[in-house]
């Protein structure tokens, strides 16, 4: 496949949140994007979830993301770290920039530099040409970390579960957005929130879904609601294999994704 002429579409997955199901739309939508053009997910998060979903759940003696953010005796270059996914064969349209728990040392180790809050954004400029679209996971917790996340984007969407503490997730990274935009950094473009976990009881919505939903729209009611995910076993299902809802062949669920996917065209075709 041809190299990009065009910098990257960079996708920042965020929720200030644990459970929000950020890693699972990482995954969804970086596996759909390398459909239309070749992609990069980059997992941000020390926990790792996305890089184990893809194939490489041991990466002790492999140099992982968290070395192309350090000081720079120690940085490693970003070409050097990325892999293919190992569970399925993508025939290079998706590719990883991997992750452990060595991102949390990272973070310690860059604390107090000049700049820190956009090494990320300056590990991944070498490959901006390389790729039609990065996708970024995060960690869910405020920090340097999440901050790195967010200000290397060109847009962000924030998935969050239909319960309360979803719903304060939500609220508080849109915040934290605000917040970063005040200090006058460059802020990506929020184009949404999905709701996930979306619980139904047979033909109905519970109480709690419903409610949180309608929270949503109350709280943040300039900000674009996409479809829900519902809560599914198939969702876990794919995330172990590495795969999108869509190749599983679910498209409602994966219903969430594509309008990501849609609109996320639209605004940077109209950037």
């Amino acid at each position: 496949m041809p190299e990009s002429t065009k910098p990257a579409k960079i996708l920042t997955v965020a929720c200030l949140s644990g459970g929000s199901g950020k890693t699972t739309t990482v995954l969804n939508l970086a596996t759909m994007l390398s459909q239309t053009g070749k992609t990069l997910a980059v997992d941000f998060d020390p926990q790792g979830n996305l890089s184990q979903w893809l194939g490489w759940a041991d990466l002790s003696e492999d140099a992982t993301i968290a070395e192309t953010i350090l000081p720079s005796s120690d940085r490693v270059q970003v070409e050097e770290i990325i892999k293919p996914p190992v569970n399925e064969d993508r025939e290079g349209r998706l590719m990883l920039a991997p992750s452990d728990y060595s991102l949390s040392r990272a973070a310690d180790a860059i604390a107090m530099e000049p700049g820190r809050e956009r090494f990320l954004k300056r590990a991944l400029k070498p490959v901006l040409s390389d790729y039609e679209f990065i996708v970024i996971d995060s960690p869910p917790s405020k920090g340097i970390l999440t901050y790195n996340a967010i200000l290397a984007a060109d847009y962000l969407v924030i998935p969050t579960e239909c319960t309360h503490k979803g719903v304060m997730g939500a609220v508080s990274t849109v915040v934290l957005v605000k917040e970063l935009l005040e200090l006058d950094f460059n802020v990506p473009q929020i184009l949404g929130i999905i709701p996930t976990r979306d619980q139904w009881a047979g033909a109905n919505q519970t109480r709690m879904s419903k409610a949180a939903i309608e929270a949503i729209k109350e709280a943040l009611p300039d900000i674009h609601i996409f479809s829900s995910v519902r809560q599914s076993t198939t969702v876990q299902q794919t995330n172990y294999k590495g795969w999108s809802l869509q190749e599983a062949g679910d498209e409602s669920l994966a219903q969430a994704y594509i309008e990501v996917i849609n609109t996320l065209m639209k605004e940077s075709s109209n950037a």
